[in-house]
């Protein structure tokens, strides 16, 4: 849904946000289970949460929007991607159910991840705005405190900050990534692209062509920037095929680039060590280019 939607939607429940706008505060452990804790919001504050959120959605809005990219994304782009694409959304979702949320607050809530602003716009419908959350610590030395009723007061607790922005938006089945970033921290995605990542590798087996693949696929799943690269030809398994198909480009470009890759007598890539796995794994992904006009060789990251 396009953000303009969005904000109009916002402006219209701001008028009145009572039983509305829920707020959540979400962890994730070292095993990526979440819990979340669900505070009360004053009528007042959940107006000018809204008021937050619509004026950084007004900025956003002015983005370019494309297609969420797992290798990285554009400066100043919005990126989207359907919530069947993101496994960890529906934990998430869960954590934020009545039944399931913390009862009381944690002792330490810097361990807390994100927060979630929920706005109810229909029966069922909702719009999800995500954030990382600021952290304010405590002073090394000094004190941190307020003027209450022309008292300063110390305050003691750790503080949670909420900004004027916002990483990433989920409305209508899909979310719009204004943080690329953030979909990592938030929702642990790099698990899921270790997944996807093995999935591109066994179709990469296949076609046998690499020379020691066993150490090829175990050292590409440890390796952040090339499962990134696998997950997105997941989306695009002939391609994968097609490339190492053609070998005797594949050894034209080596050659022509200078790349450090071996060839078997049969013909295969033949793997060595890991600095070899950004060039193999860009062959497979069909990144390398030459410009029309000047012949310029190069790389797409992107691709």
């Amino acid at each position: 849904m396009a953000l303009e939607n969005i904000i109009e939607m916002l402006e219209g429940v701001s008028e009145d946000p009572a039983g509305k706008v829920s707020l959540y505060f979400t962890r994730k452990d070292y095993k990526c289970n979440y819990t979340s804790f669900k505070p009360s919001i004053s009528i007042p504050l959940q107006k000018e949460l809204l008021n937050i959120a619509n004026e950084a959605l007004k900025e956003l809005s002015k983005r370019a929007v494309t297609t969420f990219n797992p290798t990285g994304s554009l400066d100043d782009t919005l990126e989207v991607i359907d919530y069947v694409y993101v496994d960890s959304l529906s934990h998430i979702l869960e954590s934020l159910k009545e039944e399931r949320l913390l009862t009381d607050i944690p002792d330490d809530i810097s361990k807390f991840n994100f927060y979630c602003l929920v706005i109810k716009f229909g029966q069922d419908d909702n719009i999800l705005l995500f954030r990382r959350l600021t952290r304010f610590k405590k002073l090394q030395k000094g004190i941190v405190g307020r003027f209450i009723s022309g008292e300063f007061e110390k305050i003691d607790a750790e503080l949670l900050g909420i900004d004027n922005f916002i990483d990433i938006i989920g409305c209508n089945n899909e979310l719009t990534v204004a943080a690329h970033i953030s979909m990592e921290r938030i929702f642990d995605i790099k698990t899921q692209y270790q997944e996807n990542a093995k999935r591109t590798l066994e179709i990469i087996k296949e076609t046998n062509k690499i020379e020691n693949f066993d150490q090829f696929q175990e050292d590409s799943i440890n390796d952040g920037r090339i499962i990134r690269g696998l997950t997105k030809l997941l989306k695009e398994p002939e391609r994968v095929k097609k490339s190492l198909e053609k070998m005797d480009k594949i050894k034209d470009l080596v050659n022509l680039v200078e790349l450090d890759i071996k060839f078997t007598d049969d013909g295969k890539m033949l793997y060595e060590r890991k600095d070899q796995l950004q060039n193999i794994t860009l062959i497979i992904r069909d990144a390398y280019y030459q410009s029309y006009i000047n012949e310029r060789l190069g790389v797409d990251e992107m691709a």
